[in-house]
């Protein structure tokens, strides 16, 4: 299978980036290069993530600030050429 199905996959299960460049065996830049990617490829795509607090001041003091630009906040799913490409 190929790095990129691997990959595809871990992400079509749920696994988080550091568990995959951990069983991968990869460099965190380097999957993060290849998920970026394959999103421009429209294998993946980015989901938007909204912030759920109820004020604006606590907005600005909780962890959603920022999410959308952070790849420890990001979170991602295969389109259907993602999934495709992976059966």
């Amino acid at each position: 299978m190929s790095k990129m199905k691997e990959v595809l996959s871990r992400i079509k299960n749920g696994t988080t980036i550091d568990t995959i460049t951990r069983e991968l065996d990869m460099n965190r830049s380097t999957l993060l290069a290849m998920i970026e990617f394959m999103v421009g490829e429209q294998y993946l795509e980015q989901v938007d993530m909204h912030c759920s607090c109820s004020t604006s001041n606590l907005c600005e003091q909780c962890q959603c600030r920022g999410a959308d630009t952070d790849h420890r906040m990001a979170m991602y799913a295969l389109t259907s050429k993602g999934l495709q490409f992976i059966s």
